[in-house]
C-alpha cells in the first residue's frame, strides 16, 4: 500500500494567532531572564536581598500579567510586553552585564511582533482564498473529500503524484 502524502496547498491552516504565540513565548522567557537577573544581582550584592527579591518578584509578576494579557487582550498585552522589554533594558543601570541580554530580548521582541503579525496576515489571506475556492468549486451537495482539512477536493496534482507513487513505471499497469 502506497503512503498518501498530503498536498501542502490543502494542509490545515493552524488555528490561533502566531503573533500571540510568539510574543507569549518571549514573555515567558522574559520571566526567566528577570529571575536570572535577580540571582545575578543577589550574587553581586547590588542591593539588600529583600530589595532584590521584591523587585525580581514584581518584574516576574509583571511579565506574567503581560503574557496573560497577550492571550486575552492582545493590544494591552503588546503594550505591557513592550514596557517589560524597556524595564529589562533599563536594569542595565544597576547590572551592566544585563545590557546585552536586554538588547537581545528587545530585538527578539520586535522580531516576534513583526513575524507573528506577518504570519497572521498570510494565514488570513490563505483562509480567504480557501473560502473563495470552495465557494467557486464545491457545489451544495458535494461532500468533503476524505483526508482533506476543510472539504476541498483533492487536487489534480496530488492525484497524479499518488498514481505515480503507486506505479512508478507510468505504463498504466497495476502492481
Amino acid at each position: 500500500m502506497a503512503h498518501k502524502r498530503s498536498n501542502p496547498l490543502t494542509a490545515p491552516i493552524p488555528k490561533g494567532s502566531a503573533l500571540a504565540q510568539f510574543t507569549l513565548t518571549m514573555l515567558i522567557l522574559e520571566i526567566l531572564v528577570v529571575l536570572f537577573a535577580g540571582v545575578a544581582a543577589f550574587g553581586l550584592r547590588v542591593a539588600s536581598p529583600g530589595v532584590i527579591w521584591t523587585v525580581t518578584g514584581i518584574g516576574m509578576l509583571f511579565c506574567l500579567i503581560a503574557a496573560i494579557a497577550v492571550r486575552r487582550k492582545p493590544q494591552v498585552g503588546l503594550i505591557l510586553g513592550s514596557i517589560a522589554q524597556a524595564v529589562v533594558l533599563a536594569t542595565a543601570i544597576w547590572l551592566p552585564e544585563g545590557f546585552v541580554v536586554g538588547i537581545t530580548f528587545l530585538i527578539l521582541w520586535i522580531a516576534a511582533i513583526y513575524w507573528g503579525a506577518k504570519l497572521d496576515r498570510e494565514r488570513d489571506l490563505r483562509r480567504y482564498e480557501q473560502a473563495e475556492w470552495e465557494r467557486e468549486n464545491l457545489h451544495a451537495g458535494d461532500a468533503p473529500a476524505e483526508g482533506t482539512p476543510s472539504g476541498e477536493a483533492i487536487s489534480e496534482t496530488e492525484t497524479r503524484h499518488d498514481s505515480v507513487a503507486e506505479n512508478p513505471a507510468g505504463d498504466g499497469s497495476s502492481n
